[in-house]
């Protein structure tokens, strides 16, 4: 690996051929679990980057019904905000009738949030059995998830030895935050990332930091980085 901290496996120039590599993997990954248990469970991450990719799985599966859908994170925020993931994501998965799919957000109650966070660790409980698949981006900061650094509650989220679902705090607004914990990412069956530009893939290589980035990928040396090399 000379200088790199960590290896990037798969390197594209096209997000198109991206994409489509990445979707055609996790499909494969799905349909073996499905063979297997009749189910399977995934956990999407938010933001406008992975967007595309989620309306190429939705036209290219073809059992998305037997997809149990969940978040990795979320902005504590009522769902028809503008920042919401959930919103994000439902608007991704438009194929077929709402109804069709089974996606779980992770705001239940947006008045309450410590009462939030209990009825997301209640409905999120297959994802806390076992998670099959876990996309995941990355910030500028070498934040995942929405386990940040420097916050003393992504702390928590990122030592605890519970697979969990907890409230962090974002350094940008909104700032209040519901993640799954750093033990429970880390147990899932299989882990995807998908990043792009320069500065990430420096914050990826950056020996003198210990960032949530870095923990996840000492802990699970196997996730599967799918980078887009989009710097001119």
């Amino acid at each position: 690996m000379g200088n790199q901290r960590f290896e990037i496996t798969n390197i594209f120039f096209d997000k198109n051929i991206l994409f489509r590599s990445m979707v055609d993997s996790i499909i494969e990954e799905l349909k073996d679990v499905i063979i297997r248990k009749g189910e399977a469970t995934m956990l999407l991450s938010g933001g406008s980057t992975p967007g595309p990719l989620y309306k190429l799985l939705d036209e290219e599966c073809a059992f998305l019904e037997k997809i149990k859908i969940g978040l990795v994170d979320e902005r504590y925020v009522p769902v028809s905000s503008e920042f919401s993931n959930e919103k994000y994501i439902k608007n991704c998965f438009s194929k077929h009738p709402e109804a069709f799919y089974q996606i779980t957000g992770m705001v239940i109650d947006s008045e309450d949030e410590k009462k939030n966070i209990d009825h997301v660790n209640s409905k999120y409980q297959d994802f806390l059995n076992q998670t099959d698949i876990v996309i995941l981006g990355m910030g500028t900061d070498g934040h995942i998830a929405s386990i940040f650094p420097e916050d003393k509650e992504s702390l928590r989220a990122l030592l605890t030895s519970e697979k969990t679902i907890l409230k962090t705090k974002a350094p940008s607004k909104p700032s209040h935050r519901i993640t799954c914990s750093m033990k429970m990412i880390t147990e899932a069956t299989s882990i995807y990332m998908l990043f792009h530009g320069n500065e990430k893939r420096k914050v990826l290589h950056d020996k003198t930091q210990s960032l949530p980035i870095h923990d996840l990928l000492e802990k699970r040396k196997d996730v599967k980085i799918f980078y887009l090399d989009d710097d001119k």
